[in-house]
């Protein structure tokens, strides 16, 4: 370990609430943002609480700890870390067999159950922040692939790609699709959506969450500038929810 990598680090609990699709109500679960401290984080806290030993001394120390640590996992023992928890060898997977040779025991992995003392100190955690988990759709580029423009200039009746995240369009509601919305002079769009062009699907040759690749439909007029709407109620995998959801592309697209 590089001593001169050890430094103090700050942490907080970042947890963002999702919806829980596998069911049908308004149920919720929470997710905890990750931050993981290294070994050189651990010495720095040691070093900051304590003047007893000096830097090189702990990371030789860790150094052999790792060392003997990975020398009982291979021996198949379970080893308590530091009285925080256990980490020990378990197999996973089924056996077909119920006489099964050591040849079809499925190959062994690595468990960790935390001790009561590690679940005490996780309780005391303060939890900094909460957010709704972001399921709107992004867009990132728009690409016309007749010209390989990625300025939001695209051409009447030729392909172009849209890439982003959660772009993949689905839902029954006539509301849900891909529009293109013309803009006024003032550059704003007609809310009551009566003047909207709605790709058809048989214009998409691609439709996935990543991205979107269609023919552009001939009657957008060539010249006039135009907002993208996106409406979807794709969900994970191949579900289909009940709402909406929208995305408002912030950039103005050009018709060439």
């Amino acid at each position: 370990m590089n001593t001169n990598n050890i430094e103090l680090m700050k942490g907080s609990v970042n947890v963002t609430i999702h919806k829980n699709y596998l069911k049908d109500d308004d149920s919720t679960y929470a997710k905890v943002k990750r931050t993981t401290a290294g070994m050189n984080n651990v010495i720095a806290t040691i070093l900051k609480n304590s003047t007893l030993f000096d830097k090189a001394t702990l990371v030789a120390a860790q150094m052999l700890f790792k060392e003997a640590i990975l020398e009982l996992l291979q021996q198949g023992i379970s080893v308590s870390l530091f009285e925080l928890g256990t980490l020990y060898p378990s197999a996973q997977g089924n056996i077909e067999s119920s006489n099964p040779s050591v040849e079809e025991i499925p190959s062994l992995t690595l468990g960790f159950t935390p001790s009561e003392e590690s679940l005490k100190a996780i309780k005391k955690t303060d939890i900094s922040m909460a957010q709704l988990e972001d399921t709107s759709p992004v867009i990132n580029q728009i690409e016309d692939l007749s010209t390989h423009q990625t300025d939001c200039t695209v051409t009447n009746g030729m392909p172009v790609r849209i890439t982003g995240r959660r772009l993949k369009i689905a839902g029954e509601d006539e509301k849900a699709g891909l529009f293109f919305a013309p803009q006024k002079e003032d550059g704003s769009i007609d809310k009551a959506e009566s003047d909207w062009i709605r790709i058809e699907e048989t214009k998409f040759f691609k439709n996935t969450s990543t991205y979107l690749e269609l023919i552009l439909p001939s009657n957008l007029v060539s010249g006039s500038k135009y907002t993208l709407v996106l409406r979807t109620a794709s969900g994970r995998g191949n579900r289909v929810n009940k709402t909406l959801r929208s995305l408002i592309f912030e950039k103005t697209l050009t018709v060439a």
